[in-house]
């Protein structure tokens, strides 16, 4: 793993774990160092012949689902960048057979998710001189907003998401 990584795995038992630069040949070039979060909204009235309102606040505030942007870079050859962009985004369709929904893990954060789902892809920049270099943004769906993740290693070996 380099600090550009990112580490991915499917939610399905027994799915193999992916990094992006060793799987997909990608490198990170940006991801949030914490997420936004929201509270989902308490149950309230506004009467109108009183001031303020009335709210129900519960003992545990919930949060509501959240987008991550993730940046991505490929370099390669000269008319690479398709195939590679095509077979990363194929396993974030599930086109692997092992379903869609991901754990996922930044090494250089320390920032695990879980719940997690592809929204969307967005090319930013394309050059093709000597060679494919592209930086496109993936959309992901955070559904599991008070999760966390964390590697798991037996002898120095990852072995999995938790």
């Amino acid at each position: 793993m380099v600090e550009h990584d990112i580490i991915f795995q499917k939610e399905k038992d027994g799915s193999p774990i992916k990094c992006l630069v060793s799987d997909f040949d990608m490198v990170c070039t940006s991801f949030p160092p914490h997420p936004t979060l929201e509270t989902k909204d308490v149950t309230t009235d506004d009467w109108a012949d009183e001031n303020g309102e009335d709210s129900f606040e519960p003992d545990v505030l919930l949060l509501k689902a959240y987008n991550l942007e993730v940046q991505i870079g490929y370099s390669g050859d000269a008319g690479t960048a398709n195939i590679k962009i095509f077979d990363f985004l194929k396993y974030l369709l599930g086109h692997d057979g092992n379903g869609v929904r991901l754990k996922m893990y930044n090494p250089y954060t320390n920032m695990g998710y879980k719940g997690v789902r592809f929204v969307s892809y967005t090319p930013e920049q394309y050059q093709n001189l000597s060679g494919d270099l592209i930086t496109f943004t993936i959309t992901f769906r955070v559904t599991e907003p008070a999760s966390t993740v964390s590697p798991v290693y037996s002898d120095n070996t990852l072995i999995g998401l938790q």
